[in-house]
């Protein structure tokens, strides 16, 4: 069972697999949905994969919480959980944001921190895990972790000190990431509103 084998072509067989099935119904149905529902959809599917992983790693990850000599994979354990419960919110997050109509005062509320910020928290544990796998991998490394944070503080001071307007050019993307199938036209002349 693919599952029970832990060799590389095993999970690269499961990669491969998940991809061709996904890009396959992708492709099929996007052919006749506009981009905006696919992207509901897909806000949906990614919830569901991770609220699955939240569920099936959350009790491990309480128990590494509550332990007082935790081991070394529990800090993985309790990363795993608070990345993907990261990512089931924000999934969650802008699925309510595009049936609400996309908002702007939404997309700008404080909601959006804590669930984000959690990705940080957990990349913090999966970084300062001493030697979480076979003692070797991933290597305790707090330099990299500092330069990594201090470069992204650096990068959010420089962007709020100079606002660069990234419009126009994100503007002319448009035509290369718009609406490949022109489901979403709706008659429209030239373009999609998705």
């Amino acid at each position: 069972m693919i599952y029970n084998d832990d060799r590389p072509e095993q999970i690269r067989g499961a990669i491969w697999l998940t991809v061709l099935f996904l890009a396959v119904i992708y492709g099929i149905i996007n052919a006749f949905v506009p981009n905006s529902d696919m992207n509901i959809a897909i806000g949906v599917m990614q919830a569901a994969a991770a609220t699955m992983v939240v569920y099936i790693y959350g009790r491990d990850a309480w128990v590494a919480l509550k332990a007082k000599q935790p081991k070394r994979t529990d800090f993985l354990i309790v990363g795993i959980v608070l990345a993907w419960l990261s990512t089931d919110g924000q999934a969650i997050l802008a699925v309510v944001f595009r049936l609400a109509g996309m908002p702007a005062w939404f997309v700008n509320s404080e909601i959006y921190a804590p669930i984000r910020l959690l990705s940080v928290v957990a990349a913090v544990l999966h970084i300062s895990a001493p030697g979480a796998v076979d003692g070797v991998v991933p290597r305790k490394n707090r330099l990299a972790m500092g330069v990594g944070l201090g470069g992204a503080v650096l990068l959010v001071l420089a962007l709020l000190w100079t606002r660069p307007d990234i419009g126009p050019l994100l503007e002319r993307t448009r035509p290369y990431i718009s609406d490949f199938f022109q489901t979403g036209s709706a008659g429209v002349p030239g373009g999609s509103p998705a």
